[in-house]
Protein backbone atom coordinates (compact mmCIF):
# COMPACT_ATOMS: atom_id res chain seq x y z
CA UNK A 1 0.00 0.00 0.00
CA UNK A 2 1.45 3.32 -0.80
CA UNK A 3 1.30 6.41 1.47
CA UNK A 4 1.29 9.39 -0.70
CA UNK A 5 3.14 12.65 0.86
CA UNK A 6 2.30 15.50 -1.40
CA UNK A 7 5.52 18.07 -1.28
CA UNK A 8 5.18 21.77 -3.41
CA UNK A 9 8.64 21.76 -4.86
CA UNK A 10 9.48 25.35 -6.62
CA UNK A 11 12.78 25.14 -8.38
CA UNK A 12 13.04 28.81 -9.78
CA UNK A 13 10.45 28.23 -12.56
CA UNK A 14 7.80 29.88 -13.17
CA UNK A 15 4.84 27.69 -11.68
CA UNK A 16 5.26 25.42 -8.24
CA UNK A 17 5.32 21.56 -9.44
CA UNK A 18 3.32 19.24 -7.00
CA UNK A 19 5.51 16.07 -6.96
CA UNK A 20 4.70 13.24 -4.50
CA UNK A 21 6.92 11.31 -2.43
CA UNK A 22 5.44 7.53 -0.91
CA UNK A 23 6.52 5.44 0.94
CA UNK A 24 5.90 1.61 0.26
CA UNK A 25 6.58 -1.87 1.81
CA UNK A 26 8.68 0.87 4.11
CA UNK A 27 11.06 1.94 1.01
CA UNK A 28 10.54 5.75 -0.55
CA UNK A 29 10.32 6.43 -3.86
CA UNK A 30 9.09 9.40 -5.91
CA UNK A 31 7.70 9.73 -9.60
CA UNK A 32 8.84 12.18 -12.67
CA UNK A 33 6.73 14.64 -14.23
CA UNK A 34 6.68 11.57 -17.08
CA UNK A 35 4.94 9.09 -14.24
CA UNK A 36 8.55 7.19 -14.48
CA UNK A 37 8.80 5.85 -10.43
CA UNK A 38 12.44 6.71 -9.33
CA UNK A 39 13.86 4.41 -6.19
CA UNK A 40 13.55 2.66 -3.49
CA UNK A 41 15.18 4.65 -1.26
CA UNK A 42 15.80 3.52 2.81
CA UNK A 43 15.18 6.96 4.18
CA UNK A 44 12.51 9.90 2.79
CA UNK A 45 15.90 12.12 2.99
CA UNK A 46 17.81 9.74 0.49
CA UNK A 47 14.29 10.46 -1.60
CA UNK A 48 14.14 14.05 -0.96
CA UNK A 49 17.65 14.16 -1.81
CA UNK A 50 17.60 12.50 -5.07
CA UNK A 51 14.80 14.74 -6.06
CA UNK A 52 15.79 17.79 -5.25
CA UNK A 53 19.26 16.81 -7.48
CA UNK A 54 16.80 15.98 -10.04
CA UNK A 55 14.84 19.31 -10.63
CA UNK A 56 18.29 21.03 -10.43
CA UNK A 57 19.59 18.97 -13.18
CA UNK A 58 16.30 19.24 -14.99
CA UNK A 59 16.14 22.71 -14.44
CA UNK A 60 19.99 23.57 -15.88
CA UNK A 61 18.58 21.28 -18.83
CA UNK A 62 15.73 24.03 -19.30
CA UNK A 63 18.30 27.15 -18.87
CA UNK A 64 20.65 25.86 -21.44
CA UNK A 65 17.99 25.55 -24.25
CA UNK A 66 18.22 28.01 -26.73
CA UNK A 67 14.48 29.32 -27.51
Amino acid sequence: MKKLISIEMNEGGTQDQKTEIYIQDNLWYYQTDKGQEIGPFRYQSEAQSNLNKFLSELKQRLDADPK
